[in-house]
C-alpha cells in the first residue's frame, strides 16, 4: 500500500536537505523555522505508526480469514474425532433449549484426492467431508453461511428436519423456497428451532444444482432427553458413520451430456465410493483414464502389472472402538447416485432407529439403504479372538446404467479395536452371505421395521381410507427435442430463473403466475413448470400412491414431513381395495415413519402424511442425476398461513438479487 500518496514522508537522518519542505516552512527571507516538537511528532505518527498498524491488522485479518475458510487446517476432516460425539455431554443436558451457533464457509478446494485421485472439491471451511452438526430436541439451531464460490451460488438443506415452527423458507431447497445464496462472499443465516419431538439421525448437504456431489454435505443429529429415555442403557458411545458414492471429476462437467438430447437417462456412474471421506482407489490403465491427468502427481504409481494406484496420499478409513463398550453406529447414505448394502464381518446389527424415528429392535446381518437414508443400530461383537474387522459398503450395480470396471463396488472401512490399527497385520474377519442385491436396486425390506408406539393416522370417522388421495405416475419420458426428463403426472420440474417458489406464492398469493389462492382451489396445479399439490386445511390426512412406470429404482423424499409407509409393492400396480382387505395387504398397525423409501423399478408404494406444516415442500427422487431432469413436485401446504408470515429480509433480498 502507497501510504506516501496520502501523507507526507519524513526523510531519514541526514537526509534534510534532500526534501526542506517535508521538514521545513519557507518564510520570508529564505529562513527555515524549525517545527515544533509536537508537530514532528504527529507526523511521525500519522505517517509510520499508524499505516504500520493498519498493515499488522491486515496482516492479522488475513490469517483469520484463512483459517475461517480452512487454508490453515488439513483438508481432510479428521471423522474420526468429529464423528464421535460425546455421549455424556448430551445426557447431561438439560431440558431448557439452547442456540446452536455454527459457521460454514463455502470454498472450493483445489487438487485433493480423497482417494487417491486428484481433483476440485467444493467443501465446507476448507475440509472434506462436511463436519457434524449436532443440537437437542427443542433447540435453535443457527447455522451461518457465507458462500466465498465466485460463480456459484448455494443453499443448505438440513435432510429430514421438519421445519415446522414458521420456520420453513430455511428449508434450503433452491427456488423452491429459498433463493440460492450468491457468492462472492454472499451470507445467510438459517435460524431453525428443533422440534422437541424431533430427534435421531439426519444429515445436511447442498440443494443446488450438483453441489452435493461435490462435498457440501455432512452428518446432523439431533439428541434429545426424551429419546435417551428410552435408549440409555442400550449404548455406551455414539458415532457416525458416513457412506457416498464418489465422482472424479466436478459433477457438473456430467450434466451437459446427460442432460443431451438422445441420452435416455443412462446417469454417470459413480468412479468410487467412500466411508468416512476415505478410500483407496485401483485402476486399469487399461480402461481407465485419469481426469486431469497432466496434473502432477494425479497419475499414480503402478501397483501390480497394469493396475495402478491414485498419486495423492489415501487410505482406507480406520474407525477406532474399545472392548467392551457398547457403540450405537448412525450410518448415513449422502452419496448422490448409489445404493449399498451395509455390513460388518462378524457383527449383526440391532437396528433401532431408521430416518429418525426409533423402532422396534430387530437384528440383521446386513442393510440395503437407498440415496438419503439413514439407521441407527447397536454393534454387536460376535467374534473376540480377532480385533480388526471389515466394514463394508457393497454398491449395488445394478443400480447403474452402466459397470465400471474399475468401481469396486465392495467399499471398506477397517473396524479396529484396542490400539491396533489397519497396518498391524491382516484383516482377518468373515464376512456375511451377501445375498446379491445386484439382481435387483433394492431398499431393505419395509415391513421389518416397525416404528416404536406408532400410530397411523386415520379419517376423523375412523376409516383407513384418506381424505385425499392422489396417484404419481413417474416415467422417464422422451418429449420435445428429443430430452429425456423425469415425469410426474406427465409433468417435468423447471426452476423458476429468477425467483422461489415460495416468495411468489407468498408475497403475491393472488397474483404470481403458480397458484393463485383466491381462484386457483383446485388440488393439482401446473403453471410455470411447477406441478403443486394445493392443501389448504389442517389435518387433512393425505395419501401419495407412486405408481413407478420405470425401469429403475427410485428413492422419494419429502420435505417437512415423514410419511408411513403403508405398502411397498415390488411389482404391479396399487388397487384400492387394499384399504378394507383383510388379508393384510396394508399396514395400518405398526408401519414405518420415514422420509426417504425406495420405489422398485415397476413397482409402487403408498405414503401417508398429514398436512400441518405450512410450507412449499418438494417431493422428489433423492438420485441427484433425476432431480436435475425434472422428476420433482412441490406440496404447497397452508398457503393462506404462510403468506402472513413475516420473512427475514436477506431472504427476500437474495430473491431480488436474481431479479
Amino acid at each position: 500500500m502507497h501510504y506516501g500518496k496520502y501523507f507526507p514522508i519524513i526523510g531519514s537522518e541526514g537526509e534534510e536537505d534532500r526534501d526542506e519542505s517535508a521538514q521545513c516552512e519557507i518564510e520570508s527571507g529564505n529562513r527555515c523555522k524549525q517545527r515544533p516538537q509536537w508537530f514532528v511528532l504527529l507526523q511521525y505518527t500519522l505517517c509510520v505508526c499508524i499505516p504500520l498498524l493498519i498493515l499488522a491488522f491486515t496482516i492479522r485479518d488475513i490469517k483469520l480469514l484463512a483459517k475461517i475458510r480452512g487454508a490453515e487446517r488439513p483438508w481432510r476432516l479428521d471423522t474420526s474425532k468429529n464423528y464421535t460425539m460425546d455421549t455424556r455431554y448430551w445426557r447431561e443436558q438439560g431440558d431448557v433449549p439452547q442456540e446452536r451457533h455454527y459457521y460454514f464457509n463455502i470454498s472450493k478446494l483445489v487438487e485433493k484426492a480423497p482417494d487417491g485421485i486428484v481433483r476440485n472439491l467444493t467443501v465446507i471451511n476448507g475440509q472434506y467431508p462436511g463436519p457434524l452438526i449436532e443440537a437437542n430436541a427443542g433447540d435453535v439451531l443457527w447455522i451461518h453461511v457465507q458462500n466465498w464460490m465466485e460463480d456459484e451460488a448455494v443453499t443448505i438443506h438440513c435432510h429430514g428436519l421438519f421445519f415446522n415452527q414458521r420456520d420453513g423458507f430455511n428449508d434450503g431447497a433452491a427456488h423452491i423456497n429459498q433463493c440460492p445464496i450468491p457468492g462472492n462472499g454472499g451470507r445467510y443465516n438459517y435460524r431453525i428451532r428443533i422440534d422437541e419431538d424431533q430427534w435421531g439421525t439426519y444429515w445436511y448437504h447442498s440443494h443446488f444444482s450438483t453441489q452435493a456431489a461435490d462435498g457440501v454435505f455432512g452428518p446432523l443429529v439431533i439428541h434429545s432427553r426424551k429419546e435417551d429415555r428410552l435408549l440409555s442403557e442400550a449404548y455406551d458411545e455414539d458415532v457416525v458413520v458416513l457412506v457416498n458414492d464418489y465422482y472424479h471429476d466436478v459433477a457438473s462437467s456430467y450434466l451437459d451430456e446427460y442432460m443431451a438430447p438422445g441420452n435416455e437417462n443412462e446417469e454417470p456412474t459413480p468412479d468410487n465410493g467412500l466411508i468416512q471421506g476415505s478410500n483407496k482407489f485401483v485402476f486399469d490403465s487399461a480402461t481407465y483414464m485419469v481426469p486431469h491427468a497432466n496434473s502432477e502427481g494425479s497419475v499414480g504409481s503402478s501397483d501390480t502389472g497394469d493396475r495402478y494406484v491414485g498419486a495423492g496420499v489415501a487410505d482406507l478409513a480406520v474407525v477406532k472402538f474399545k472392548p467392551g463398550v457398547k457403540y450405537r453406529v448412525r450410518v448415513v447414505n449422502a452419496g448422490f447416485f448409489g445404493s449399498f448394502n451395509f455390513a460388518v464381518d462378524n457383527h449383526l446389527l440391532r437396528v433401532i432407529e431408521a430416518d429418525g424415528t426409533n423402532v422396534e429392535p430387530v437384528d440383521m446381518h446386513s442393510l440395503d439403504m437407498s440415496v438419503g437414508q439413514r439407521y441407527s443400530f447397536i454393534l454387536q461383537r460376535q467374534e473376540n479372538t480377532i480385533d480388526r474387522f471389515w466394514m463394508h459398503a457393497r454398491f449395488n450395480r445394478f443400480c447403474f446404467a452402466d459397470d465400471s470396471p474399475n468401481f469396486d463396488k465392495d467399499v471398506k472401512a477397517v473396524v479396529s479395536y484396542g490400539n491396533s490399527t489397519a497396518e498391524q497385520g491382516e484383516v482377518l474377519s468373515t464376512s456375511w452371505p451377501y445375498g446379491g442385491g445386484d439382481v435387483i436396486c433394492r431398499d431393505s425390506d419395509q415391513s421389518l421395521f416397525a416404528t416404536l408406539n406408532g400410530k397411523v393416522p386415520l379419517r376423523e370417522d375412523g376409516s383407513r381410507k384418506p381424505d385425499v388421495s392422489v396417484n404419481l405416475d413417474v416415467a422417464f419420458l422422451i418429449k420435445e427435442r428429443q430430452l429425456s426428463r423425469g415425469y410426474f403426472n406427465e409433468m417435468t420440474y423447471r426452476h423458476l430463473e429468477q425467483s422461489c417458489s415460495m416468495h411468489e406464492l407468498a408475497f403475491s398469493a393472488n397474483d404470481n403466475g403458480i397458484r393463485n389462492l383466491r381462484t386457483e382451489p383446485q388440488l393439482e396445479t401446473k403453471n410455470k413448470n411447477q406441478y403443486l399439490l394445493n392443501f389448504d386445511k389442517r389435518g387433512t390426512v393425505v395419501d401419495l400412491i407412486v405408481n413407478n412406470f420405470d425401469d429403475g429404482a427410485h428413492p422419494f423424499h419429502i420435505h417437512g414431513h415423514k410419511f408411513w409407509v403403508l405398502k411397498v409393492g415390488e411389482k404391479g400396480y396399487f388397487d384400492d381395495t387394499f384399504y378394507e382387505d383383510d388379508s393384510d395387504a396394508m399396514n395400518f398397525e405398526n408401519p414405518i415413519l420415514r422420509d426417504t423409501v425406495n420405489v422398485n423399478g415397476y413397482g409402487y408404494a403408498v405414503l401417508r402424511f398429514v398436512i400441518n406444516n405450512p410450507g412449499v415442500w418438494p417431493f422428489h427422487c433423492h438420485i441427484g442425476w433425476h432431480m436435475e431432469a425434472g422428476l420433482l413436485l412441490q406440496i404447497n401446504a397452508l398457503q393462506n398461513e404462510y403468506s402472513n408470515w413475516q420473512y427475514p429480509s436477506l431472504w427476500a433480498e437474495h430473491c431480488h438479487h436474481h431479479k
